[in-house]
């Protein structure tokens, strides 16, 4: 068997000539517009193995020192990867197998042709070589395995391939470059493969702004290789990917109209009033949210259950403003999103003339909760028996984490696991496409009942593994009601937290902030919203999944006991022992939860500014916590 240190060697040497091998069937499909589909799907295979490839580079963008670990660490896994490593370079360095298999010729690229070109027999000797390097490959043979690949790259370089045969023979190349990424797969620990699977929504979105139809290409490869596979997995993956790059070129496209001073189209049948609907009481979810009946939906005589989001519209912005705006904020929850994400998909906006304080983001809900809703009234279109809207409600209201917690057993540490693991993967896939929440709060995340075996709800017992987050109707958590300007002239400390109102009503401008937001953004909502709040809000609800309290009640209710009314802004100090609890509370999480839990909600919660890459952060995160079993 090869010893580690030749497979740390041999590995490490033969990945500038993989990339070169990807390289090179790109360039073979870009050159000619009718191969197009092809060049997208082996840009996408490029693409899996970049993000495959990133987990092994350190900080010095070398693989070597992860490698060594693994191979020491896991010696028959590792010459697994070299295994795979050979077989394709010897595969498409093989000039008979390149002609016979896949109709391909290897010729010298013109401006390095010499009268002397036999590339072929370079070729077969290179291929030749990669045979030795075998089980029985050692240190011994390092010098001429160093010199051997790096005479390779110079040559592959100096290559190009030719199709001499027909084009369904290229088929077979994509379909090796797939069968090469999917046997990586194999060789490499879970906890890599989970990294590298949140990796590739990263890599995917290189060159979002500057290449923009890159991006697209690779949503319609991976639509392509969906429906090609029968495997569930896979099917869900590819299906993802496409999804996530459709969901981050919407964001895109808003961002480039918003600069423009303009906002997105909004089909009219999107633009919902409030006759539309019918806002029952039982359905109420909070001063600012409610299920509603939307009738005549999607056909006439038809009814869906629909989350509807009431956004303030503060007196001193004009409604039509602020209904325009609102168009951005519709144009991307109304994408395809992937499942992962765990945001609504929204439907459309109630937009009514007849109220100018509110408008509704209409949001929809799971297929098994919004469908099969009897119109509101009995006759003769419908005969059959209408359910109150209390019987309705109580087949299908959503729980939010916070009720849970306050209400009922703490959950198996199983689900709860499974529970943050789906919250800090769904921030950072929204951090990776651009998207941030600022509103991450366990009152906000929803869990709605689950699905029996007739398709019906289950109101005793809600679905844990499809949580939902809303929480959309407030741009920022706080009331407006004086200008930027007015509250940046004015130190925080101005205004001392009160239990009751008192004269708080004649302040200038009342924020509602609470223990959610990071400390940084607490001392002046009008820095710019960063990545980093967002983080800090997931750390405080994975505080409390863990703990199974409320931010209020930890410490022996060290926050509520500095409770002050939500229009008051709180003092620097208040909000710095505010912080200080959160800390303090996260360190009871290892005994309850375990170290690797307590350690991912600790970095989540830190006060220190940040730099470099969160997003890579985050991903990392995501990995540690799929490590977490109960």
């Amino acid at each position: 068997m090869a010893d580690p240190t030749a497979i740390t060697a041999a590995l490490t040497g033969l990945f500038p000539l993989v990339k070169e091998v990807f390289l090179m069937t790109q360039v073979l499909f870009e050159a000619d517009k009718k191969l197009r589909s092809f060049w997208a799907r082996a840009d996408l295979q490029r693409a899996i193995f970049d993000a495959w490839e990133d987990g092994w580079l350190d900080a010095r963008n070398k693989p070597d020192d992860k490698i060594k670990a693994y191979a020491y660490e896991k010696p028959l896994l590792a010459r697994g990867i070299l295994k795979e490593f050979v077989s394709l370079l010897k595969t498409l360095s093989d000039p008979d197998k390149l002609k016979k298999r896949y109709g391909l010729r290897p010729e010298r690229i013109p401006k390095y042709a010499t009268r002397n070109d036999d590339v072929p027999r370079d070729l077969r000797y290179y291929s030749d070589y990669l045979s030795t390097v075998d089980s029985r490959f050692n240190v011994g043979g390092l010098t001429a395995f160093n010199k051997s690949i790096t005479d390779h790259l110079n040559l592959l370089k100096t290559v190009r391939y030719v199709i001499v045969g027909k084009d369904y023979e290229l088929e077979d190349v994509v379909i090796r470059l797939t069968e090469f990424n999917r046997d990586l797969q194999l060789y490499t620990d879970s906890e890599a493969n989970a990294e590298a699977a949140q990796r590739i929504y990263e890599v995917v979105l290189r060159g979002l702004h500057s290449k923009p139809d890159d991006p697209a290409r690779l949503a319609e490869a991976a639509l392509f290789e969906q429906k090609a596979t029968i495997d569930p997995e896979a099917k869900s993956f590819y299906g993802d990917i496409a999804k996530f790059i459709g969901f981050s070129l919407s964001l895109r496209d808003v961002t480039v109209l918003n600069g423009r001073g303009l906002s997105p189209n909004m089909p009219s049948q999107k633009i919902f009033t409030r006759r539309d609907f019918s806002f029952d009481a039982p359905y109420k979810l909070g001063p600012h949210s409610t299920l509603a009946r939307l009738l005549d939906y999607p056909t006439k005589y038809q009814t869906r259950l629909v989350l509807v989001e009431w956004v303030p519209v503060p007196k001193t912005v004009n409604v039509k403003t602020k209904f325009e705006g609102l168009k951005s904020e519709w144009y991307v929850l109304h994408a395809d999103k992937p499942d992962g994400l765990l945001l609504p998909t929204a439907q459309g906006l109630i937009y009514d003339n007849t109220d100018s304080n509110y408008i509704g983001i209409v949001f929809q809900l799971p297929s098994h909760i919004r469908t099969e809703i009897p119109p509101k009234v009995a006759g003769r279109i419908d005969p059959r028996v209408v359910r109150s809207p209390k019987t309705t409600a109580a087949q299908r209201m959503p729980t939010s984490l916070r009720q849970l917690i306050l209400q009922q057993p703490a959950l198996d540490l199983g689900v709860r696991f499974r529970i943050a693991q789906k919250l800090l993967n769904s921030l950072h896939l929204m951090h990776t496409a651009g998207w941030m929440h600022k509103r991450i709060r366990a009152d906000n995340i929803l869990f709605f009942p689950s699905q029996n075996r007739d398709g019906e709800p289950d109101p005793t017992r809600l679905d844990f593994e499809s949580p939902l987050l809303a929480g959309f109707h407030s741009a920022r958590l706080e009331i407006e009601t004086a200008s930027a300007l007015e509250v940046a002239a004015k130190p925080l400390e101005h205004i001392r937290p009160l239990q009751g109102l008192g004269k708080v009503l004649n302040q200038p401008r009342v924020v509602a902030l609470d223990a959610y937001q990071h400390p940084e953004y607490r001392y002046n909502v009008n820095l710019p919203y960063r990545n980093q709040y967002d983080l800090y809000g997931v750390g405080a609800v994975l505080l409390e999944l863990g703990l199974w309290e409320t931010l209020e009640v930890l410490e022996k209710g060290d926050i509520g006991r500095r409770g002050y009314d939500p229009r008051v802004v709180p003092t620097k100090d208040d909000i710095r022992k505010d912080g200080e609890t959160v800390e303090r509370a996260g360190w009871k999480l290892d005994r309850i939860m375990g170290s690797t839990y307590a350690k991912v909600v600790r970095e989540c919660l830190t006060l220190k500014p940040m730099p470099g890459d969160l997003v890579g952060l985050e991903r990392a995160l995501v990995a540690r916590l799929a490590n977490c079993q109960a």
